[in-house]
């Protein structure tokens, strides 16, 4: 057996064995590229079938792998779109977190150009749509020191009101814009001149105004621009609380004294944040 395959002779099987493969090779080639005419229809019949069958399996597999490529977007926006929601939430959180670490700021330097006022912060906790210009709630009352008719201001010391109703741990701002009332707030204008005093009430014919009457003709150096503050000829407002600024003024019919409209120097609309002026011990606030 060993001197079968020794030498030459496996040389040799191995030379048949490649010549084999390149024969069955050539015939095999020879029958794929040289077809009989039967051999033809044949092929020609199963291309044909295999073309009608293939056709409607490729749409169909196109058809669920568009639907699996749909979802996957789907997903894909889904997702993209809860991120962009805890952005814009996120954002949300950080600007109101501004907002009021600015109004706290503002308080903080309102109360510390003030030391003469005794000052308690509070935050606005309900206002009616119906009373919008008219009144408000706020979260501190008598436990906390407040009192009827104890002036209330903003953030930066502009007035709102004064307290008309105290309960322990709330009370009821009347504001400056209500009309509900016949009270006023004794005010001056700042001139250059001479202060002209007159009485600050609710505008009835601009909403959300002020309107100073008893303004006397003969005070010289009056114009629109002009600063509004509490003249301190009250015992409910201290002088010099900055009220708000000549937007115009009207003539009262007299020719003895005229009214202006006067723009509130605090923002009514966007009131969160108040401080309560309470006099110190033994004070009078004036």
């Amino acid at each position: 057996m060993g001197k079968f395959f020794s030498g030459g002779r496996l040389f040799g099987l191995l030379a048949l064995i490649i010549l084999l493969v390149v024969v069955a090779g050539v015939t095999l080639r020879s029958r794929i590229t040289q077809l009989s005419l039967p051999e033809k229809w044949i092929h020609d019949s199963e291309s044909v079938v295999s073309g009608w069958i293939y056709e409607p399996v490729f749409q169909v597999d196109t058809f669920f792998r568009h639907l699996s490529d749909l979802q996957t977007l789907y997903e894909e926006n889904a997702q993209l779109q809860t991120l962009v929601n805890q952005d814009q939430s996120l954002r949300t959180e950080v600007y109101q977190e501004e907002l009021q670490n600015r109004m706290l700021k503002q308080m903080l330097g309102y109360k510390g150009k003030t030391p003469q006022f005794q000052l308690i912060a509070g935050n606005v906790t309900g206002r009616s749509p119906i009373s919008w210009n008219d009144e408000l709630t706020i979260s501190i009352g008598s436990r906390a020191g407040v009192a009827k008719n104890y002036p209330v201001v903003n953030q930066s010391g502009q007035l709102v009101g004064r307290v008309v109703a105290v309960a322990q741990y709330s009370s009821t701002v009347e504001l400056l814009t209500s009309t509900a009332t016949s009270d006023g707030v004794s005010a001056s204008i700042v001139s250059s001149v001479a202060p002209a005093y007159g009485v600050i009430q609710g505008s009835r014919s601009h909403s959300g105004m002020l309107t100073m009457q008893f303004i006397s003709q003969l005070a010289s150096g009056l114009k629109v621009g002009n600063q509004v503050v509490t003249s301190g000829l009250s015992n409910i407002y201290p002088r010099g609380i900055v009220i708000g600024t000549i937007s115009q003024f009207v003539s009262d019919g007299t020719g003895i004294t005229r009214s202006a409209i006067v723009q509130p120097a605090a923002n009514m609309n966007a009131l969160d944040y108040v401080f309560v002026i309470s006099p110190k011990p033994g004070q009078v606030l004036q």
